[in-house]
């Protein structure tokens, strides 16, 4: 069973329709959705089970200004979700000061220090560097953070 199926239960859409929302809000803080970050998003959401069309439609309808955002009970759904979120605003090989802000507020909500994304970039890009994988990535700082 990989990451993905720990964390989404197949008949919540609902939810997984707003953390798709929340990608979508961390995309356009710099005020326009890269190709590259739209890429990320439709890959995530493809491991949740959505087809394209459904993409569509999330991506038409996110509404950019709402921040407002239920984080899941269980810490470990809360750290997968930071971890996504915190490769979203890598996808571009940029990182702009609203994403951060953004990503930072979404972090609180999550019940961690605005210090972890942090820790949790700086690893992600060692590890890239050598060749690590996401998911052995995300297992590292699961352990370190979660």
């Amino acid at each position: 069973m990989g990451i993905w199926d720990t964390f989404f239960n197949r008949q919540d859409r609902k939810r997984e329709r707003e953390y798709l929302n929340q990608l979508f809000r961390i995309a356009w803080a710099d005020g326009s959705l890269d190709q590259v970050e739209v890429q990320y998003i439709y890959s995530v959401g493809k491991k949740l089970g959505f087809q394209k069309e459904e993409l569509d439609e999330v991506k038409d309808n996110f509404d950019p200004t709402s921040l407002s955002y239920k984080p899941p009970h269980k810490r470990e759904e809360r750290f997968f979700m930071l971890f996504y979120l915190i490769n979203l605003i890598l996808a571009d090989d940029e990182i702009h000061p609203e994403e951060m802000r953004i990503t930072e507020n979404i972090v609180m909500k999550l019940g961690y220090a605005p210090d972890t994304v942090d820790t949790i970039l700086s690893t992600i890009e060692v590890n890239q560097e050598k060749n690590i994988d996401a998911e052995a990535t995300y297992e590292q700082l699961k352990e370190q953070l979660g």
